[in-house]
């Protein structure tokens, strides 16, 4: 009897920025930090996900300081260095599924797991279109972790992935009361 080969999932993560600071004069819609609570629900999402066992191997972010902040709150729970977070403006500026999965195709394949911080309408979209997923409402925070049955990155295509789990803080809130 042969063995079966064993195929690795790949899971991508994405998450939406935190609560963030309105717009005001003086600043730039990248210079937009967090709000305490962006801070509290960052760190909440990414408490549910080590619980749950969706640890990312590999953090990228926006190069928008409301994302890096929401990936930082999201590196300490998972112990991750800070200073590894790759920051990618293509995350902030706008992309299509077929450019993301070009993106994604050149990762190292020793990588199952990778966490995405970056922006509406964008993420939700991605999620979509990533898995026919129902992500029209992916408030600030929102999470969702898509699996694909794939060894290989560059082996990902759109609507191949599995909506694994969506959660957003209000929902952990709810839990908790």
């Amino acid at each position: 009897m042969f063995a079966k080969k064993q195929i690795q999932m790949k899971k991508i993560i994405l998450i939406r920025h935190s609560k963030t600071e309105v717009i005001y004069d003086g600043i730039s819609d990248l210079e937009r930090n967090l709000k305490p609570r962006g801070r509290n629900d960052s760190r909440l999402i990414a408490t549910d996900l080590k619980i749950k066992g969706f640890i990312p191997q590999l953090i990228l972010s926006s190069n928008a300081n409301r994302a890096i902040q929401t990936a930082y709150e999201i590196a300490k729970v998972f112990n991750y260095p800070a200073d590894n977070i790759i920051k990618e403006s293509f995350l902030y500026n706008g992309y299509t599924t077929s450019e993301f999965l070009k993106y994604t195709s050149k990762l190292d394949n020793s990588i199952n797991s990778v966490c995405f911080v970056a922006h509406n309408p964008d993420i939700a979209l991605l999620g979509i279109n990533l898995s026919n997923g129902d992500f029209f409402h992916f408030p600030t925070s929102a999470t969702v972790v898509i699996s694909f049955d794939a060894d290989k990155w560059s082996d990902l295509e759109a609507r191949t992935g599995k909506a694994e789990y969506f959660i957003t803080p209000l929902m952990l809130k709810d839990i908790e009361n």
